[in-house]
């Protein structure tokens, strides 16, 4: 039975550009910085703006999967970025500048869901780790979803969906199990792919092109790391999925707004077309410095400031903003294109 997509034809590698990889555009070379999670700390936000500015063009793009491109580099440029980048936490592999795909929930751990930055960083890590998983297409993508129904509906690879009792797992949109092991469910997904691509000889980029993809990627994964197997829900011909509770009512992220747990604000930012100058990444980063230090500060917080986020729908989210400053952040950042009604 064929996989929904696996009637699409590859005609070799993808050709996702990257850091390592820059790709020729009408405007110069083109970057993207791969962010998994969609973290940013303040300054590896200001890492980016300058180097845009003094390596490209000045024009930054939040992207659908919450990465960041650098428009406009000169040959010059493109040689100078990956020293400054790898100084600044962005690219801690060379070898696998493209792979590390990972979406996340923007607001998680700030309010009624649990933190999933701990399970993106163990993946990233894992990701890093593996010399074999360098061989990972550019377009292959892991979603790891809190339990706010955001990042599931995303059409990701491999997507892991919090509920009370562990992660829902999903392959190519096919529930496969429940597992407690998320991040070595996910490392162990990727290398099935690679493992069952070689099988079929096939160059397909992402797991639903493969012949029934999802069903042989999960049979060739060790049923340990899951305590709950249903092998192929969707429906093969149809291209359609059984109804599946964390998988219906999907939606975005929408700007506005939001009171966290502990009280502060989170901004949640619509940049349009994801296109930002320099200067408005550098007013985020200072914006997030400014406000979330003096909070850290009064409440004698153990970490330092929370940064910023990039969302996979273009956007941003500022978080920790004790409430009383949300008005001058925010008409401060409206001066730069970053609104809290989504824009047209």
């Amino acid at each position: 039975m064929p996989s929904p997509k696996s009637s699409v034809r590859r005609e070799g590698p993808d050709a996702c550009p990257g850091v390592r990889s820059v790709w020729s555009a009408a405007d110069g070379g083109l970057a993207r910085v791969r962010i998994p999670g969609g973290r940013l700390s303040v300054e590896q936000a200001r890492v980016l703006a300058t180097a845009a500015e003094e390596l490209g063009s000045g024009v930054l793009e939040l992207t659908s999967r919450a990465n960041v491109q650098i428009r406009g580099l000169q040959p010059a440029g493109e040689h100078a970025l990956a020293p400054r980048l790898r100084a600044a936490g962005l690219l801690p592999s060379d070898t696998h500048d493209r792979v590390r795909n990972i979406v996340a929930s923007p607001l998680s751990g700030l309010r009624e869901h649990p933190d999933v930055g701990p399970i993106v960083t163990d993946l990233d890590e894992g990701l890093c780790d593996d010399p074999h998983l360098a061989a990972l297409p550019g377009r292959f993508l892991f979603a790891i979803d809190d339990g706010s129904l955001d990042v599931s509906g995303l059409d990701a690879d491999v997507t892991l969906h919090a509920v009370p009792d562990g992660f829902v797992v999903r392959l190519g949109g096919a529930k496969i199990g429940l597992t407690t092991a998320p991040a070595a469910l996910a490392l162990a997904a990727a290398r099935a792919f690679l493992a069952e691509r070689a099988a079929q000889h096939s160059p397909a980029w992402r797991l639903a092109e493969l012949a029934e993809g999802p069903a042989r990627v999960a049979a060739r994964l060790d049923p340990s790391l899951m305590h709950e197997r249903v092998v192929e829900i969707r429906t093969p011909d149809a291209g359609k999925s059984t109804p599946c509770s964390c998988m219906s009512g999907a939606r975005a992220l929408e700007p506005g707004e939001y009171r966290q747990a502990d009280g502060r604000t989170a901004l949640v930012l619509d940049a349009g077309d994801g296109r930002l100058t320099a200067a408005a990444f550098r007013a985020l980063a200072d914006q997030a410095q400014q406000h979330q230090a003096q909070q850290h500060q009064a409440q004698q917080h153990r970490d330092g400031p929370a940064g910023l986020r990039v969302t996979p729908w273009r956007g941003v989210v500022l978080p920790d903003l004790p409430p009383e400053a949300v008005g001058t952040v925010t008409a401060a950042l409206a001066a730069f294109g970053l609104h809290t009604e989504r824009q047209a």
